[in-house]
This record gives C-alpha cells, structure tokens and sequence, in this order.
C-alpha cells in the first residue's frame, strides 16, 4: 500500500494524469441518472473545449432541462464554438431560464455569429434573458454593440438599466457619454450609482458638469461613486466643489473626497489633501493619498508645507507621508524641515528619522547619532534612531561616522536593543570593533551571540575568523551556521585549508557548515580554487544526499575555473536527485559555451527531471535559446511550460532589444490557463514593455483569476499603459482585498534583480521540510519558478529580484479562465 502511494506521488510530481479519465467521465455520462449526467457536464467545464467538444454537443440535447443547462454553462466555460449554432436557436425557446443561459453561454464563448441574436435578445420580454444579453454583447467587445446596449439605458427594469450602464462602461466607447449623462438623474440610486461609474470610467470631460451636481446625491454610495469618478476623470475644475465637501462632517464623505483630490493631483488639490490632515479622523487617508501620488515636485511641497505645520498630529501624518515618498525616491532638500521638526520636538521621532535617514542627504547621519546617543544616555528607547540608521545605510552604505557613536552605548542599550547596535556595527564594517565584538560570542544571550558571529562577518577582517573557527563546533547548529557563513565571507587562505581539512577529517562535525563556509571563500576567490573545487566534487558524489546538495550549492557560487567542469560530470551521471541538482546549479554557469550545450541536450533527451532543471538554466544562457524555450513553453507537458516560461522571463531581462518573434510567442501563452505560465508571461512582457494584440491586462483582473495572475497584470498594466492605468491601479490598490494584489497595485514597479534567493520548503505545518518535492517559488517581481527542492529542503536562485519569497504547492494552483 506504500508502495502505491509513493507511485501516486511520484506521478502527481511529473503532472500525470490517469488516462482514461475523461473516457470514464463519458461512460457514466452515457448510463447515469439525470443528476449523474449533471455532476459529469459541471467536470467537463475542467477540460479543454477539443476534449469535451462530442460529449458536450450531445448533452446540448438531453432529454433533461437541467442536464442541457449544466451543459450550456460548460459549454460556455470552455468556450465551445461548436455549440453556437445550437444555442442560437435556444434563444427562440418558450422557457426564459433557457434563454437566458443561451445568452450567457454565448456571451462566454465569444464568438461573433450570434451578435445579431443577441441584440434582438435585449427585446425580450423577460429581464432575466436582457440581463443576460446586455452581459453576453459586452463580453463581445465589439463596437458594434454600443448602439443596442444604449437603448437599454431607458429599459423599465432599473436592474437592466444598470446592467447596460456598467456595460457602456467597460466598452469604452466615448459614444455613450451622452446617453449616459442623460441618465445621472435617474429615479433609481442604483442606476444613479452605476451611470456615475461608467462616465469615470469612460474618461470624457463632457461627463464633469453631470458629475459635478451628483455631488449633492441625496443617496450616499452614489454620491460617494460620484465622487470617485470625478478623481478618475482627473477633473480639475471639481477641486473647488469637491474641496468644500471635504470640510463636512461625513468622515467617509471627506475620505472619498480626498482620494479624489488625490487622483486630480493638481497642486491645489494636492494642497487640499494636505489641509486635511489638520482632522485627525482623516491624516491616514490624506498620508496615504500623498504617499502614493506620482508627482515629481510632490515631495518638496510637502517638506515646504512641514515647515510652516506646528501641530504635532499633522506635523506626524506629514512627515509620514514624507517617509514613504522617499523610500521610491529620496529628495535632500525635504532634509532641512524634518530636522527643524525634530529639533523642535513638533511631531513623532520616528516618521521624522526615517525622512532623514531616506531623504539622501549624507550630513543627516550626524543628527541621527546624536538623538541615538541621547536616547541612550537618558534610558530613552533607541528603537527608531536605530531603525533610521539602518535606512541610511541602506544609501550610504559602511559610513564610518557612525562606529563611534555605536561602540559608546553599546553597553547602555538592553540586549535585545544590543542585538541591532551590534549589527550596525557590522553593516558600518568597523574594524575597530571587533575587540567589543568578540565577547559577546560567549554571551549567555543566543540572539546576541548570533548577531556577533554576524558582524563579524560582515567586517570581513580575517583576523575575526580566529574568533569564528571555534563556533563550528558550537551546540547551537543555527549559530554554528550564522559562523560559517561569516567565515566564509572573512576567512583567509590559511584558514580555508584548516576548514577544508577539518571537513576531511572523518571526526564527527557539522560538514553542512563547513561546507557553507568553503562555498563562501571560494566564491569570493579565496585559495587553491581547483583543488578545493574537486574535493567539493567528491562531497557531492557521496551517498549522503543533503550533504551532496550542500557541495553543489557551493560549487554552484564558486568562482574557480574548475567548478562548471565538476557540475557538468555531476549532471550526466549518477542518481537523477543529484543529476537534477547539479543541471540546477549550472544556471550560475549558464553563460559558458560547453555549459550552454550541456543544458540543450539535456532539456531534450534527459530525465523528466533534468530537463526541467536544464531549461530552467538555460534562462541564463546567450539568446539563440529562446526559440527552443518558445517551444517548451508552447508544447512541453506540465510543468514544462511553466518552468520554460520563467527561463523566458530571465531571458527578456538581460536583453536590450527583445525581438518580435519572442513578443509574439509570449503574448500566445497568454492564452494557457496555467497560472504560472499566464503570470510569467506577463512578467516578461512588463519586463519587455510590450503589449498584445487584442489581449488587455484588464481583462485578467476578475475574481477567477488567481491572485498571481491578477498582480502581473497589474505590472503590465502600468508598464504599457501609463494615461489608463493611474485611475484602475489606484482603485486596486484601495479595493483588493488580496494582500498580493493590492501590494502590486499600490507599487507596480519590477525590483532589481541583484541578489541570490535561498528558501527552505517547509510543508503546510510548518515544520517538515519538503525534499526533492515539486514546488513552486514566486519571487517580488511576480515571476514564478516551478522547479523540485532539493535534497535539503532548499531551493537556491541567482540573480533574483529583491523582496519577499513566496512558496506554493503546484498540484494545487487549479486552471485560470
């Protein structure tokens, strides 16, 4: 029974599927009950159209009503164009519910034939089947259907009135502005609501006079729509009426009004949200809408407004609002205000030190240590000043003017407070340090002797690896790592011999450190390169597994001549685990003329899984691969496409110029239903700031789509369509409430990608490590790698983008629409 289950795990890891699945779907479908037959066509919509095309067709015409609906809506889901003409004549049937799924199931397929049907659809007596209409012509996208779809502005149900003003919208046909403005005085607030969101989005200035009196909507969500369209349409002769409505007593109102202003983004009305943070109901809302705004010279305004601002709650949201600005972009000349603020003690410390430590200015260091000293030497907390010096380290790193400061409280802060001192000191690479630094490896506190073995290694002094060589041993297998790695980055020649003997010696020791600590110093060059690089080999050809892993891992960063050669005899034979790991960690070896071969002919005649690992390297070689990852991508079985997508993404970022042939590939697998190959795709096409043919990044935006999905098309979006995207990202990054989503809306911008990612593939419970298991790894710039962890846990990346790492389990990521 084992046995069998580790099969059906083994299968589930290369995507198989058990054939004859569809095949038993049929046969129940054939001889089950009218339920049966239902509960067979909904799986069906789980199939692609040329699979369920015959099984469909005839259950199109079942004897039962409700076996021939389920089999319209999977028709639909799967966008049959075969079952047009039969659903075309289904909208003459007696029953509306027929009718009304023909419709929709019409409108989901997306075919044109049945347009005219459609339309005359909109006549029909009963509103259900209209509604359904007006959805199925707009799903359309044809111009055609602006003219029909207008005249139901004046259906009498207000629920189809809504209908076919939310559809105006979506078309962006700027014909029906008119029409549309006609009905801003609709007996129903529903239709009122819906006609004022459909002029914001249509983006024509014609719409302001309209939306400017449904300000005085006796009905609150229209008013409140109605003043969310008029920020859309950036209207700057509203600033005035909107402004005397954000001095109202209605908090949400003044909100709204706000994030309008906001969106308008005209210097008075920037000065209007400003204004609002005199209400302390509304400084969250006004810093959040001045954080985020893209104005240039917004920034120093606000610095301008600081300066005259005295009290101390406006004096905090602005300097908030400052803050955030200056982690996208730094702007010295808002230096000055904050300082004045803080010295005169007018607003919160902390927002004021990180404007100081994120405006760029290097002189704000000074002032910065000296309100660290002072919180020190008066029992004050030092949490911010700390905070703030790490932001200014983050630009002006190894500034050594903060050393001093560091090594006076050092013994006056708490410990856990000491733990950030001694990181500092670290990050600030103060040599001076060290003899401070170097008791506290023995400190009873294990944080503190962590962050010691940290910055020593981080000061990079060799003299330091004296102190670290006796923490290999330690009992704490965290902080015996925390020292290799810090030896690995200091440790001289002599040193390496000794670390390297010691893991020869057949003594019981932590090999996994020391073999982290080897990878370190013969990345940065250190030694006898080739012959620690074949003794590396022979680690990594042993039976220990993980410990194989962990000298792939350093052959993978090493920088000898040698190592390219070692991973190359590693990935042609032996266990497939360890041929996958080693075809891995040629991606940092990628760009050699044997290593690029190596990995083509793998990627077409090795194990499955070698070839995935190989086309996964092969994102890093010349770009005469990209034909072949096109195909992969295009024709490869799961997870193939996924994984050939991502080496495409790779691929796209290293070139200047990406040609049209690629383009034209990447917008067709678009079109797959796998979220990681959709999501990856976009990501190259932000990457390449390339639109597609007919294909928007809105029309990925629905709830069906997976959040990954939904977050790349954000990034597309405001990469290919700047004067659409300000107004659609804005309301995303306010509405969604996926925390991914919305992140990529507030910030679409694609990290840099500059570091290595290395992350631990924990299961659901946190705990077990998942070895040699299909995941998928999703970095900060939306890309998703699906790739096998390895006999470790672990899943290691060069040349990853900065941010966070997300991990997900591939089996379970169902198909997109």
């Amino acid at each position: 029974m084992r046995l069998l289950g580790l099969l059906g795990l083994c299968l589930l890891c290369t995507g198989f599927e058990w054939e004859g699945r569809l095949g038993r779907l049929e046969r129940e479908f054939a001889s089950g009950d009218a339920r049966q037959r239902r509960d067979v066509v909904r799986l069906m919509a789980g199939y692609g159209a040329s699979e369920v095309r015959e099984p469909l067709l005839r259950a199109l015409e079942d004897p039962d009503l409700e076996v021939r609906r389920e089999a319209a809506v999977s028709a639909g889901r799967v966008q049959l164009r075969d079952a047009v003409p039969l659903l075309q004549e289904w909208l003459d049937d007696p029953e509306p519910d027929v009718r009304s799924v023909a419709a929709t199931a019409l409108g989901e397929i997306g075919d044109p034939r049945p347009i005219p049907d459609l339309v005359r659809a909109l006549g029909d007596q009963n509103t259900a089947v209209r509604r359904a209409a007006v959805g199925a012509l707009l799903r359309t996208g044809d111009e055609s259907v602006t003219t029909p779809i207008l005249g139901r502005l004046d259906d009498e149900d207000p629920e189809v009135r809504i209908d076919a003003a939310q559809a105006l919208g979506q078309l962006g046909d700027p014909r029906a502005v008119v029409s549309l403005v006609g009905r801003a005085r609709d007996e129903s607030a529903d239709v009122r609501q819906a006609v004022y969101a459909a002029l914001g989005s249509l983006g024509d200035a014609r719409a302001v006079s309209a939306l400017v009196q449904a300000l005085r909507d006796d009905a609150q969500p229209a008013q409140l729509t109605a003043i969310g369209a008029l920020g859309r349409l950036g209207a700057a002769r509203a600033v005035a009426p909107l402004r005397s409505l954000a001095t109202g007593a209605d908090a949400r109102v003044s909100r709204a009004v706000i994030a309008a202003l906001g969106a308008i983004g005209t210097d008075d009305a920037l000065e209007a949200v400003a204004e609002a943070m005199g209400r302390s109901e509304l400084r969250e809302t006004a810093a959040d809408v001045l954080a985020g705004h893209e104005s240039d010279t917004l920034t120093a305004q606000l610095g301008t407004q600081l300066a005259r601002t005295r009290e101390p709650g406006q004096v905090t949201a602005l300097a908030t609002a400052i803050a955030r600005r200056l982690a996208r972009a730094p702007e010295a000349s808002v230096a000055e205000p904050l300082l004045q603020a803080l010295v005169a003690e007018r607003g919160d410390a902390s927002p004021l030190l990180e404007g100081l430590a994120r405006s760029g200015d290097a002189e704000v260091v000074v002032p910065i240590l000296e309100h660290l000293v002072a919180a020190a030497s008066t029992g004050q907390p030092t949490d911010a000043a700390l905070n703030a010096l790490g932001l200014y380290l983050d630009l002006h790193p190894a500034d050594g003017r903060a050393a001093d400061p560091l090594l006076a409280i050092l013994g006056e802060v708490p410990p856990n407070q000491r733990v950030h001192v001694v990181t500092l000191l670290g990050r600030v690479q103060a040599a001076r340090a060290l003899p401070n630094i170097r008791p506290l490896l023995e400190h009873p506190e294990a944080d503190l002797r962590r962050a010691a073995a940290q910055a020593i290694g981080a000061i990079g002094d060799p003299e330091g690896s004296d102190a670290l060589f006796p923490l290999l041993r330690d009992d704490d297998p965290q902080l015996r790592m925390i020292a290799a790695r810090a030896l690995g980055a200091s440790m001289d020649a002599r040193r390496l011999a000794e670390v390297f003997a010691l893991a020869e010696d057949p003594a019981p020791v932590d090999r996994h450190a020391l073999l982290v600590a080897i990878g370190g110093a013969l990345h940065r060059g250190t030694g006898e390169m080739e012959r620690y690089e074949r003794g590396l080999q022979r680690f990594a050809s042993g039976p220990d597994q993980p410990l194989a892993a962990r000298a792939i891992d350093a052959l993978a960063t090493s920088a000898g001549p040698y190592a390219a050669t070692a991973l190359r005899a590693l990935s042609t034979s032996g266990p497939v685990e360890r041929r996958r790991m080693a075809t891995l960690a040629l991606a940092w070896h990628a760009a050699d003329g044997d290593t690029q071969t190596l990995l083509r002919e793998l990627s077409a005649t090795g194990p499955a899984q070698v070839r995935l690992a190989a086309v996964a390297a092969l994102g890093f070689a010349g770009p005469d691969v990209v034909p072949e990852l096109l195909t992969h991508a295009s024709e490869g079985a799961w997870p193939m496409p996924a994984v050939a997508t991502f080496a495409l993404v790779q691929q796209v970022r290293r070139q200047e110029a990406v040609s049209p042939e690629t383009l034209a590939g990447l917008c067709g697998l678009i079109e797959r239903r796998d979220a990681y190959v959709r999501a990856n795709a976009m990501v190259a096409l932000t990457l390449a700031g390339a639109r597609c043919e007919g294909k928007r990044p809105q029309d990925f935006w629905g709830p069906a789509h997976a959040p990954m999905v939904r977050a790349a098309a954000a990034r597309w979006l405001a990469a290919t369509s700047e004067n659409e995207s300000r107004g659609v990202l804005e309301r995303c990054a306010a509405e969604d409430l996926t925390p991914e989503v919305a992140e990529a809306c507030s910030d679409p911008r694609l990290p840099a990608a500059d570091q290595t990612a290395e992350l631990h593939a924990y299961g659901a419970d946190g705990r077990g490590l998942l070895r040699n298991r299909l995941v998928a790894l999703r970095f900060a710039d939306g890309a998703a790698l699906v790739v096998h962890s390895d006999a470790g846990g672990r899943v290691i990346w060069p040349h990853a983008p900065r941010g966070r790492l997300r991990l997900d389990d591939p089996l379970r990521t169902p198909l997109q629409p």
